[in-house]
């Protein structure tokens, strides 16, 4: 937890893309930032550092959490029913290839 005083922020590891990747999510406004796991855009699956197995658990373990909006690395920031909508359709995706 990062703890500003009046935002309290919950760390969440979401490696994937990289190992070390993680989110930020602020559980009172249910505001993301997802760094460069999520955005409303190409993701990056395929880089030296990227990891496919990681990447599926993340994505799983976030369609979990409830967001009202997200704020990317990459892109402009999106609504929690994008949100949903993309992590669902990149699973959707990902199930087909198996």
């Amino acid at each position: 937890m990062i703890d500003l005083g009046d935002r309290v922020f919950e760390v969440i590891h979401t490696p994937g893309h990289s190992p070390g990747g993680i989110a930020l999510y602020e559980r009172a406004t249910e505001i993301l930032f997802s760094g460069d796991i999520l955005y409303d855009g190409p993701l990056i699956e395929d880089t030296y550092h990227s990891n496919a197995d990681d990447y599926l658990a993340s994505m799983e373990r976030l369609l979990k959490i409830p967001v009202r909006i997200v704020h990317g690395g990459h892109f402009p920031s999106f609504s929690g029913q994008r949100y949903r909508q993309l992590i669902t359709d990149w699973l959707d995706e990902k199930q087909k290839t198996i």
